[in-house]
């Protein structure tokens, strides 16, 4: 039950994105911690308890990758290495979501410089982890889109 409640913040998309102005300022601020602390609670899931996170890896791996795409500077780096939890936590059972993941953090790598540090060391964790084939396949793929 905490996994799910742990992805739900993760993939939802807030009821107040509308809102906005000064007075929102202490509500986004809590929007970014709850984001945070669904990601932390998921690594922690990955690290010690994998085994819950198998049976919903892809849509848990989905709602990660969709939180990189944003662009919320803080919640995007913590997405990344999120990501490369993943893959150090998972390994192999990280073969199924190489093809997304790659693609998203090769085009954080094209256009948000200020991850780069952080797409690139979880991709070293990602090549690192999966089956061999299956990473450069997903690298190479990636790549050419």
């Amino acid at each position: 039950m905490q996994l799910l409640r742990a992805a739900s913040l993760v993939i939802s998309e807030d009821a107040a994105s509308f809102l906005g102005g000064e007075k929102n300022q202490s509500f986004w601020y809590l929007v970014f911690r709850k984001k945070e602390k669904g990601l932390f609670s998921i690594k922690h899931l990955a690290g010690s308890h994998s085994e819950v996170l198998l049976s919903r890896l892809h849509d848990i791996c989905l709602a990660v990758t969709s939180e990189v795409t944003k662009l919320w500077s803080k919640v995007s780096c913590s997405t990344i290495v999120t990501l490369g939890e993943f893959f150090a936590s998972l390994e192999k059972d990280m073969d199924s979501e190489v093809d997304e993941v790659a693609q998203v953090l090769l085009q954080v790598l094209r256009n948000c410089p200020e991850f780069e540090k952080a797409a690139s060391q979880t991709l070293g964790i990602m090549v690192e982890n999966v089956t061999p084939a299956q990473a450069m396949t997903a690298l190479l793929d990636s790549g050419v889109k």
